[in-house]
């Protein structure tokens, strides 16, 4: 090989080890996890338990950030699943429409999915 075609590959290479790309409030992704229900906080009993998605691997998600306008970026390893009921503890692919903020009576992380669709990997 010579070495211009090695520099292109190491080039190629590094292209593709990038970060993946920030999701944005209201996009529709595919995630992948692991279910967990989170109980109500103590002390609040109008309070419901919530479905979590522990995440494969952290995202990056960007949100609208306080201040004049701003944007703000984060890692996100767990995510809210909201109208779906999971089997706990199975490894799962949900794809949904992606909120972050206070999702009003079922806050149990600052990220959600509004699911649509849901698939089970692997069982308890």
């Amino acid at each position: 090989m010579t070495a211009k075609a090695c520099a292109w590959l190491l080039v190629l290479m590094a292209g593709s080890a990038a970060a993946a790309p920030c999701y944005n409030d209201g996009d529709v992704v595919t995630l992948e996890g692991t279910a967990t229900r989170q109980a109500a906080h103590e002390g609040d009993a109008s309070a419901k338990s919530a479905w979590v998605l522990s995440l494969s691997s952290p995202v990056c998600v960007t949100s609208a950030g306080a201040g004049q306008g701003g944007r703000q970026q984060s890692n996100v390893s767990a995510v809210q699943i909201i109208d779906a009921t999971p089997t706990e503890n199975a490894r799962i692919q949900v794809t949904g429409k992606l909120v972050t903020g206070n999702v009003s009576g079922y806050y149990a992380v600052p990220t959600a999915i509004w699911v649509l669709k849901q698939r089970v990997l692997s069982g308890q």
